[in-house]
């Protein structure tokens, strides 16, 4: 893989870019408080702004590695910060790359999630060069699969008790995408 780090990406719609610990406040406020927000997440709602700063301290510290893949999703009119689009895991061996998300509820049900997932696949597997990107969702949250099966990720099938979220143990749900099967579906 050719790790080009986190970099701009922009969609007519979005802007995806680099979090700076200035967006604590946004953060906190658009999504990362919300319990209904990170429901099926495997961390629970930021207790204060304190919690959101303390994260992405964490994630900016890694920006100089080339590896490490951390969007802020922004509205490209307003600026607006409305989720964060990551690589959660990276297998270099297979040169798979999951892909984790999250969004503020106010922005659910718009398309624009599926949009950003589609600008990072196209960017993971076309100048990366990863053999798969992959996305899991609690099953619980079909919202969540719609937005897989929307940006081009088909359904692989389901690991059972094998995460835990803010409502326990619970299945995991795997879609994914190979490059051959996003080279077959470029246009020409």
């Amino acid at each position: 893989m050719n790790h080009l780090g986190t970099i701009t990406l922009a969609t007519d719609p979005l802007v995806l870019r680099r979090l700076s610990v200035d967006d604590a406040q946004e953060m906190y406020d658009n999504w990362a408080s919300d319990p209904q927000v990170t429901r099926h997440l495997g961390w629970l709602a930021h207790p204060d702004v304190d919690e959101s700063r303390s994260v992405l301290t964490d994630w900016t510290s890694h920006y100089l590695e080339p590896d490490w893949y951390a969007w802020g999703v922004t509205l490209r009119d307003s600026g607006v910060l409305i989720g964060t689009i990551n690589v959660v895991a990276l297998v270099r061996a297979a040169a798979l790359c999951q892909i984790g998300y999250c969004y503020g509820r106010q922005w659910w049900g718009q398309g624009l999630a599926t949009e950003a997932l589609r600008a990072v696949t196209d960017f993971l597997i076309g100048q990366v060069g990863a053999h798969k990107v992959e996305s899991v969702h609690d099953p619980r949250n079909p919202a969540s699969g719609r937005v897989m099966t929307k940006a081009g990720l088909r359904q692989e099938g389901i690991r059972r008790q094998a995460h835990h979220s803010s409502l326990g143990i619970c299945d995991s749900c795997y879609h994914g995408i190979l490059a051959n099967e996003w080279r077959a579906a470029q246009p020409d």
